[in-house]
């Protein structure tokens, strides 16, 4: 039992050993994306001061300013990154509980908007990321088919970049016991209670402020207020029947079939009147090109030669005579499922025979049998 008890100890060890490693290693990694981000931001913040700083000095140069660009849209948009470029990587594993949702307020604690509040837009699991409402907006490049569409010439587009989950923060009204009112309070640490499973299947939790018995309870859905616009189909086409199935005319197009069925398939079935009139028509030309060749005597002998071997080698069905023929000659042969084994003192009676009865070469050289000698008689001594 000691030796189970020290063997299930060293297991024990070795497996959070283990686990520490890769904990150490998850660290690293997500270490290593972290950094790799903050080093693109610094590098966007860099190119936009160097912006800024270029045209104060145009403003302030006038006419003297020097060319940097072929207009101001190339020169604006020649280092401008893309969305891609500025999205956080994903994380190796997930967060079990996030406990950020959208239209939760929230503090920013790194960037160039810290220490401001705002409200959650949108959150990214895979990333673990939040995007706040107007904060932590960068211009971006977009795309050459999205220019213009606010009027302007600007190729770039400011838009809200993702903020890792550890840089924000729940904002939450607390009663303040001095004054007796509620003031917005940084939740530093969230704790989580009666998690359970609706019937969909996903999970749902309650959050409150640790040490406490503040229960911040989770933003209400808000149903997004649509606005028709002259692009926008109207219901009433929409819900008209616009189609009536006849027996007429097929539900599905010609070339719709054609193209799931395959049209010059060589499994298909059934083909259309023109493919099938080709076909033999072609058919057609092959053999009067066969009839318009000319035979030479030795191809009409080797035809003739052909057409003799498959006459020859055609099945024949089997008659009563032939099969009361093909009978005689097995009971005649014999096989050996059909004889009698033999047992082995006939075999070795058979072989004393053989032996017995063998005359030739090597008979003289065969051991004989040594005649039987006369019993010895006790003589008397002579005197």
């Amino acid at each position: 039992m000691e030796k189970v008890i020290r063997r299930t100890a060293l297991a024990k060890a070795q497996a959070a050993r283990r686990y520490a490693r890769e904990a150490q290693v998850r660290l690293a990694f997500k270490r290593q994306q972290r950094e790799q981000y903050d080093a693109t931001i610094r590098d966007h913040r860099k190119y936009l001061a160097q912006i800024q700083a270029e045209l104060t000095e145009d403003v302030k140069l006038g006419p003297l300013a020097p060319v940097r660009g072929l207009d101001a849209k190339d020169r604006i948009a020649r280092d401008l990154p893309t969305a891609d470029a500025l999205r956080l990587p994903e994380v190796v594993e997930k967060r079990k509980f996030f406990n950020i949702a959208v239209g939760d307020r929230v503090v920013l604690l790194a960037g160039k908007d810290r220490n401001k509040v705002g409200t959650v837009r949108d959150v990214d699991l895979d990333t673990d990321s939040v995007r706040v409402d107007g904060l932590n907006v960068y211009p971006i490049r977009t795309p050459e088919y999205f220019e213009g569409i606010d009027g302007g010439e600007n190729p770039g587009v400011d838009q809200e970049l993702p903020i890792p989950y550890t840089d924000v923060r729940l904002v939450h009204p607390v009663l303040d016991t001095k004054t007796n009112t509620l003031r917005d309070a940084i939740v530093k640490k969230v704790r989580i209670a009666n998690v359970r499973r609706d019937i969909n299947g996903k999970k749902t939790w309650t959050r409150y402020i640790a040490f406490t018995n503040t229960i911040v309870p989770w933003p209400e859905k808000v149903e997004p207020d649509y606005k028709d616009e002259s692009c926008d189909t109207r219901r009433m086409d929409a819900e008209e029947r616009t189609y009536v199935p006849t027996l007429l005319k097929p539900p599905i197009p010609d070339g719709v079939i054609d193209e799931l069925r395959g049209k010059y398939s060589k499994f298909r079935d059934r083909h259309d009147r023109e493919y099938v009139e080709k076909k033999m028509r072609e058919d057609e030309e092959k053999k009067a090109r066969l009839k318009a060749k000319v035979i030479t005597p030795l191809m009409e002998i080797n035809r003739k030669i052909r057409r003799e071997k498959i006459e020859k080698g055609k099945k024949q069905k089997l008659t009563s005579d032939i099969l009361e023929q093909i009978g005689r000659a097995m009971a005649h042969q014999g096989t050996p499922f059909l004889q009698e084994r033999s047992k082995s003192s006939k075999i070795l009676g058979e072989i004393s025979r053989q032996r017995n009865a063998f005359t030739g070469f090597g008979a003289k050289f065969a051991p004989q049998a040594s005649p039987p000698q006369p019993a010895a008689t006790e003589t008397p001594p002579s005197s």
